[in-house]
């Protein structure tokens, strides 16, 4: 996934690039003023989102070129105490959402990844279309399914104030699992974890769906931060009794799962991103704590943009 940042030189910008880079997002492209946007924008092959910063745009120049040659492409801006007086003007003129310094590298790759999938998700969606909502090959509900109804849910909640939880979850080293045994075997395994998932969810309204690439979302509707933790612990050991060999795993002798949790009251002060988001984030925490296992994240706040 490549991204483009617009950032001016010096250690700022070093560290957000080795942050992307660390998180998968490659190539990095940068442009260090409003002036060089034009260029970069006219080869966007391959593009999947655009970081930038306040600092160089507090008249929003870029953000209306990059808006007007691409209106559909995730662009976030990154914001400081100083800047952060243009935010409401940023994301009026079409800005997906903001990431504040100083940076925290998980949550930078989580808010990239929630708005990549949501563009894709856009740009696969007609407006006449009535889209499948099942993957073929786990038969769980797919991404763009879950997505629906995690927004229906956002919104019932919403109305009647009951929490929601999220998990995000993904194979333990999916791909090696994939490179040693073959995408057959992989496939399988894919089948079986899915299985797993659906039967250790009790409650109807309960989703599960394989987002892909050993990648699954459990949404849990009206379900407390208490509640969500015994699922998710639920869900890790399932998958741990299967006992599926996986001798290209670092974590141990069979196939693992990470997850990630978030939990939220649907309201006007939180918004769906922020939940994907946190989730996501808690995900990455839990594959650097060293895999098999859950986290769970409160939403942070920045306190002076009460």
């Amino acid at each position: 996934m490549s991204v483009l940042v617009l950032q001016g030189n010096g250690a700022e910008r070093d560290h957000l690039i080795s942050s992307l880079e660390m998180h998968g997002f490659q190539p990095v492209r940068t442009v260090s003023a409003v002036s060089g946007l034009a260029s970069e924008l006219a080869d966007r092959e391959g593009l999947s989102a655009i970081l930038v910063d306040l600092a160089l745009d507090q008249d929003l120049t870029a953000c209306q070129q990059i808006r007007a040659t691409d209106p559909t492409i995730p662009l976030l801006v990154i914001f400081d105490e100083c800047s952060a007086a243009h935010l409401e003007e940023a994301l009026a003129v079409g800005a997906s959402g903001c990431v504040p310094e100083p940076l925290n590298p998980l949550e930078l790759a989580a808010k990239l990844r929630a708005a990549i999938r949501q563009h894709r998700f856009i740009l696969h969606t007609e407006p006449e279309e009535i889209p499948s909502s099942s993957d073929p090959l786990t038969h769980l509900a797919n991404d763009r399914c879950f997505q629906l109804n995690l927004g229906r849910a956002w919104r019932r909640d919403t109305r009647s104030r009951a929490p929601i939880s999220l998990i995000v979850l993904n194979i333990d080293h999916f791909s090696g699992f994939n490179q040693l045994y073959g995408r057959c075997a992989g496939d399988d395994c894919l089948r079986r974890i899915a299985g797993t998932i659906q039967s250790a969810l009790y409650r109807p309204d309960d989703l599960a769906a394989h987002r892909g690439s050993g990648e699954f979302a459990v949404l849990l509707s009206c379900t407390d931060h208490a509640g969500a933790l015994v699922v998710a612990e639920r869900l890790r050991g399932r998958v741990m009794d299967l006992a599926i060999p996986h001798g290209a795993s670092s974590v141990g002798p069979n196939v693992s799962i990470s997850l990630g949790v978030a939990t939220a009251i649907p309201g006007s002060d939180q918004a769906l991103d922020d939940l994907v988001a946190t989730a996501e984030r808690a995900l990455s925490q839990a594959k650097l704590r060293g895999r098999n296992q859950f986290v769970a994240l409160e939403e942070e706040r920045v306190t002076w943009l009460a």
